[in-house]
């Protein structure tokens, strides 16, 4: 008799253990995360859905560019932007790639400030800004092609007016 219970038990642990990562898979292909409370908690319960420790399966290639404008005093005039070499500058990588390549630097802009200024600093710039190349990544497949390549400007620093060095971001 408690043999079969402790097998009902875990029957029963198995069956909800494998319908919570069910759902949890359904949660996590649905993009962008649509984060909604359960009616029981008042809280999201599949958070563990979209938790990602080190690496997910990104839709996207994404890699930022940085580009600088130079002024010519004697002609007054504002070069093109040119393409700064920020991986000869700054050539410490992470595992995944450069600091700037990180996702904290398109969606914070504290950080954003802060890499720009190292921009300025190093290129002597009068104007630098940093863009963001985007295109749809094909899933199980080596080459790469640009499909849908989309340019995206993040920020824009003037490196003459520029304000004081941004305080607690250690880069």
């Amino acid at each position: 008799m408690i043999a079969r219970l402790k097998a009902i038990g875990a029957v029963a642990f198995f069956l909800a253990f494998g319908a919570y990562h069910t759902a949890c898979f359904i949660q996590y292909r649905d993009i962008p995360a649509q984060y909604k409370a359960s009616a029981y908690t008042g809280s999201n319960v599949f958070w563990f859905a979209r938790w990602k420790m080190f690496t997910g399966l990104s839709r996207y290639h994404t890699v930022p560019e940085f580009q600088g404008r130079t002024f010519d005093e004697r002609t007054q005039v504002m070069s093109e932007w040119t393409s700064l070499p920020m991986e000869e500058w700054y050539p410490a990588r992470w595992e995944s790639g450069y600091r700037w390549e990180r996702p904290a630097v398109y969606t914070r802009p504290n950080v954003q400030v802060k890499f720009l200024e190292l921009a300025c600093e190093r290129s002597g710039a009068s104007v630098v800004r940093l863009l963001k190349h985007r295109w749809k990544a094909t899933l199980g497949q080596r080459d790469q092609p640009k499909r849908n390549h989309k340019i995206e400007e993040l920020g824009v620093l003037d490196c003459r007016r520029r304000s004081a060095k941004p305080r607690g971001i250690r880069l």
